[in-house]
């Protein structure tokens, strides 16, 4: 952690281009300087006192990154089929075949069926008569149109780390009030709204997102989208760029979209075999699920193909929730307790 006080002896501040990272720092910076702060983030509102500049992160793109996969796939051998899983057939405690919707393709014959599934995780792992510890948050984000520019495009992910109170008019607070439905936008928001712009050369599309809802609940598609999120977004992610303030009550139609982010209690994967043999699970990935997705996969493939696991192989196992010890630490956690690892 490098320390930028503004002070004599301070290391230099080096800004990340926008890609590429051989040859920069590691670690992070935290900015204090307020004049080193406009100098780099002129666009940060005023009463930002500090900036940690977080290194060797990024972005890239999960639909690339899912073709990409793919065709790798194919080109050893993969067969992508679309279809509905109707059922697993399980012979003697072993995955025997499975049963699809497709008009050509109504069983498959297996000794071998990974649950991969998503937010429907917890359906299929029934279809072999499994219980899986899963809960499913709703998050959303919302694609927008900054066509006044008040972002920059070279701007990096940002991350508003202060809990806040949304900024209405008088009027506006005086007529959300009037209904219970509408009083909750008055109160107080939790930190972690966030941004970052999306496409190259012209393209003037910022994505904004702020999980503020934790409400556990089952998948429900098409989403129940919440009408107020943009809005609420717009004017939360404005305590930090307040030049956003110039689309409020004049906004450009945004376009919201999201899923199911699938959680453990302690928000930890499931990656390994299932009780009934020949049957593995990946999932519960949270909201890392691209980021981890190709370690993940190398790690169900060293469990499916006998290959040697990692020690760390264990704290993704389903097994885990059947140590009296692993489960009694979960407890000590939520409850708050201090706890020696």
């Amino acid at each position: 952690l490098r320390y930028h006080h503004g002070e004599v002896g301070d290391p230099a501040y080096i800004p990340s281009p926008a890609e590429g990272y051989q040859g920069l720092p590691q670690g992070a910076d935290l900015i204090t300087s307020r004049p080193l702060i406009l100098e780099h983030f002129p666009y940060l509102s005023a009463q930002t006192v500090a900036v940690l500049h977080a290194r060797r992160c990024g972005w890239l793109s999960a639909h690339q990154l899912g073709m990409y996969l793919l065709e790798r796939a194919r080109e050893h051998g993969t067969r992508l089929v679309r279809a509905r899983l109707d059922g697993v057939e399980v012979i003697n405690g072993q995955v025997a075949a499975v049963r699809l919707s497709h008009a050509d393709l109504h069983r498959v014959v297996t000794p071998c069926f990974v649950n991969a599934a998503g937010p429907f995780q917890g359906q299929v792992a029934e279809m072999i008569g499994v219980e899986l510890p899963l809960y499913h948050e709703l998050h959303e984000k919302v694609a927008f149109n900054d066509h006044l520019r008040v972002v920059p495009r070279e701007a990096p992910l940002l991350i508003w780390m202060d809990a806040q109170k949304l900024p209405w008019s008088e009027d506006e607070r005086s007529l959300l009030a009037e209904s219970q439905d509408t009083a909750e936008l008055l109160g107080q928001y939790p930190p972690g709204v966030h941004l970052r712009p999306e496409g190259m050369g012209g393209s003037t599309t910022l994505l904004m997102l702020w999980h503020y809802h934790t409400r556990r609940q089952q998948p429900v598609f098409p989403l129940q989208q919440d009408p107020e999120y943009p809005e609420v977004v717009l004017r939360g992610m404005a305590a930090m760029l307040p030049g956003l303030s110039a689309y409020f009550n004049r906004a450009p139609r945004p376009q919201v979209d999201g899923g199911y982010y699938t959680k453990t209690r302690e928000n930890r994967p499931l990656i390994g075999p299932l009780p009934v043999r020949g049957a593995y699970l990946m999932g519960a990935l949270s909201g890392f699920g691209v980021m981890a997705s190709v370690a993940a996969g190398e790690l169900l493939a060293e469990h499916i193909s006998g290959g040697a696991l990692p020690p760390y192989a264990p704290a993704f196992s389903l097994e885990r929730y059947q140590d009296p010890a692993y489960l009694e630490l979960l407890d000590g956690l939520e409850r708050g307790a201090e706890i020696e690892l």
